[in-house]
């Protein structure tokens, strides 16, 4: 067995003193691609009952596929070419699909990063959760719905009886995925993976998630295999982990030792490029910046849906070239904000100007003039649901061309989609793909591009970089205030991640229930937040626990 073998072979949970047998064992997978691609060469690991491995990696280094390839749920067009998983002494790959209905669900489970992905729209959760229970443990109606209820009190819903009766579309971000976990754990299962499982929520939520998983694990005794490309995440839970890149293993053991011995220099740059750490980017502190006018400005504005208020009393300026950062948990009202501003959602009060010009309560031919300007461009934070899947690249580019500046010949289209991707940082022949063929982090610069092409003046950006990793993270981020700083396009940007937001916000607004409670310049806000609430959102940020010293010593937030 190899030095590395030795590594990754995991002991058992730091309660026993002697190693035990492993439930799960991955030796030599690889995992190919309809052309013959290889996309995981080499995965190797011993996992023993108890334990908790954390796998971390870059987009498309494989962490993923390694876990699909474990259940058996590879996407189309990939396969495992060779190598062995066994779970306890059954080989999986000789399972037949009857075998895998009685075990996938049952005893091995997951928990992925999109709920609605996985929820019935139409259908309440608890009647999901309750017909799950009854179909993988036979139960009777009455007592699986008394076993859905217990489930959702355990993942920390007060009143479950309510959220038995809630559709998923009623349920935050943070809800939907404790329905999701209660979903996973409901039959028992012995090895739970959560793929991506806290990535897309705020600060305080994912804190509360972590923590909910960590407490199941420990009740349930559950084997757990977590996949992040964050290795804080990771560090708050796992007591090993593995470093993906490229489909490989670069550098594996235990979390502690990773963190604060990291033998190869990818390791070390995940661990630089933490999200806790601001960008630097050379910009002098904002607090220099001189003042500007406003060239987007709300005040006073109220909003909400039917008779229910969401944000209210809100006042902000944004100036050319400035990135504002609109920060707060999930409900806070910062989606609905953006909505409001692009006029998808109507002010109840209050005004919003643009250059000078009222835009709230536009209507028919000058609010569909003043969509086709193209001046404020929305950025969604999932590029995959912002692009028509069966249109390439160019395509997506060019329609909104098309809709702005009416019929153009074919050589200005395919020069503005060329000028449009290079100024995001893409190769120009990626116009021809479709965006599935794309990484996440060129798909978001393929929707920023389809924005630039319109040459708006304002982008509304909601969580733009919260499903990417840190190095696809690092250049979106950069690429944002290259767009400010060069383009003087003025930024409203969105995000849980409060490091992304010290690194290249120049203001900061706090909204909390609804109405801003603090606002000021980046540094200066985060490093001496004065408002309870901030502070709370500071220590709710995810920190590399077991980092050196050297590391977590540094300072959270640091200046442009």
């Amino acid at each position: 067995m190899t030095t590395l073998d030795n590594v990754v072979s995991l002991e058992r949970h730091a309660r026993r003193a002697e190693p035990a047998e492993p439930i799960l064992a991955v030796n030599g997978l690889r995992i190919v691609a309809a052309d013959g691609r290889e996309l995981v060469r080499d995965m190797h690991f011993d996992l023993p009952r108890g334990g908790t491995l954390g796998i971390v990696g870059e987009s498309g280094s494989g962490k993923s596929l390694t876990c699909r390839a474990i259940l058996d749920v590879l996407p189309p067009g990939l396969s495992v070419a060779s190598g062995s998983i066994r779970y306890r002494d059954v080989d999986l790959s000789r399972l037949d699909a009857k075998s895998w209905r009685a075990l996938r669900g049952v005893e091995l489970s997951a928990v992925f990063q999109d709920p609605g992905s996985y929820l019935n729209p139409s259908t309440p959760v608890g009647r999901q959760l309750a017909e799950t229970i009854r179909a993988t443990l036979k139960l009777r109606r009455k007592a699986a719905r008394a076993r859905a209820l217990d489930l959702l009190e355990r993942v920390g819903f007060t009143d479950p009886t309510a959220v038995y009766r809630q559709y998923p579309y009623e349920l935050s971000g943070g809800m939907a995925q404790r329905v999701l976990i209660a979903l996973a754990v409901c039959a028992g299962p012995s090895l739970l993976i959560a793929d991506e499982a806290t990535t897309a929520l705020d600060v305080t939520v994912q804190s509360e998630v972590l923590a909910l998983i960590d407490k199941l694990r420990r009740e349930e005794d559950l084997t757990l295999i977590m996949v992040s490309h964050d290795l804080a995440v990771v560090s708050q839970v796992c007591d090993h982990v593995i470093v993906m890149r490229a489909g490989e293993i670069v550098e594996a053991g235990p979390t502690r030792e990773i963190l604060r011995h990291p033998k190869t220099a990818y390791t070390r740059s995940l661990i630089e490029d933490h999200a806790v750490h601001a960008i630097e980017t050379g910009r002098a502190p904002a607090a220099e910046t001189p003042q500007r006018p406003a060239l987007l400005s709300v005040r006073g504005l109220h909003a909400g849906y039917g008779i229910r208020t969401v944000v209210q009393d809100i006042d902000l300026q944004v100036a050319p070239g400035e990135i504002l950062g609109l920060i707060g948990e999930t409900g806070s009202g910062k989606t609905t904000l953006l909505r409001t501003i692009l006029g998808l959602i109507p002010a109840a009060t209050g005004a919003i100007e643009l250059d000078g010009q009222r835009i709230d309560g536009l209507t028919g031919a000058p609010l569909r003039d003043f969509r086709r300007s193209g001046a404020l461009q929305y950025v969604f934070q999932d590029p995959l649901r912002s692009l028509d899947p069966d249109l390439t690249i160019g395509a997506s580019i060019a329609e909104g061309l098309t809709l702005r500046k009416g019929r153009l010949d074919v050589s200005a289209i395919d020069a503005s989609v060329t000028a449009a991707l290079r100024a995001v940082g893409l190769d120009p022949d990626l116009a021809t793909r479709l965006p599935r063929l794309l990484s996440g982090g060129q798909r978001q610069r393929a929707v920023i591009a389809r924005a630039l092409a319109l040459d708006p003046k304002v982008l509304l950006l909601d969580e733009p970089v919260s499903a990417l990793d840190a190095v696809n993270r690092l250049h979106v981020l950069k690429l944002l205030r290259h767009l400010a700083d060069e383009r003087g396009i003025a930024q409203i940007f969105i995000s849980h991640d409060l490091g992304s937001v010290a690194g290249i916000a120049d203001r900061v607004a706090v909204l909390y229930r609804g109405q801003v409670v603090e606002t000021g310049p980046a540094a200066a806000l985060l490093a001496n937040p004065t408002h309870p609430y901030t502070r709370k959102l500071l220590e709710a940020a995810p920190r590399l626990s077991g980092a050196a010293p050297a590391t977590t010593a540094r300072t959270l937030f640091t200046a442009h």
